[in-house]
């Protein structure tokens, strides 16, 4: 079992150490997210204006925002008018899955290993697609 963390801990540093491409030509303006943006935290009040619930605050990078993507739930409209505000910086469809990875990991950590493959395919596929 140590082996096999140790493993997976060296295939993320590698990860780590080869992503800087990514972000080439992209200008980061750190902006306030909600840190956990999905349809389990989009809801309505009394008169039907939607409400954000349950955040998660902190500074970061616009496309952090879709980190919880994979269980969001959103219509393609939600990513529109997103989109319209936030405009999409050169390389978004390459980095989009990286922020998904953040997610991954972290439900890892917090329920376990049903979490582990899809962080590890995730990483495998930027690896590969980084010649790292």
């Amino acid at each position: 079992m140590a082996c096999d963390i140790y493993s997976s801990y060296l295939i993320g540093q590698r990860l780590v150490k080869s992503m800087a491409p990514l972000f080439d030509n992209v200008a980061i303006e750190p902006c306030l997210l909600h840190g956990d943006l999905w349809s389990g935290n989009i809801s309505s009040d009394r008169s039907g204006e939607p409400v954000i619930l349950d955040p998660a605050c902190y500074y970061g990078h616009s496309e952090a925002e879709f980190g919880m993507s994979w269980c969001a739930g959103f219509a393609g409209s939600f990513y529109n008018a997103y989109f319209e505000v936030m405009p999409k910086q050169p390389g978004f469809e390459k980095r989009k899955d990286l922020y998904m990875l953040y997610h991954y990991l972290n439900h890892y950590n917090l329920f376990g290993s049903s979490y582990r493959s899809s962080a590890m395919s995730i990483i495998d596929d930027y690896l590969r697609m980084l010649n790292a």
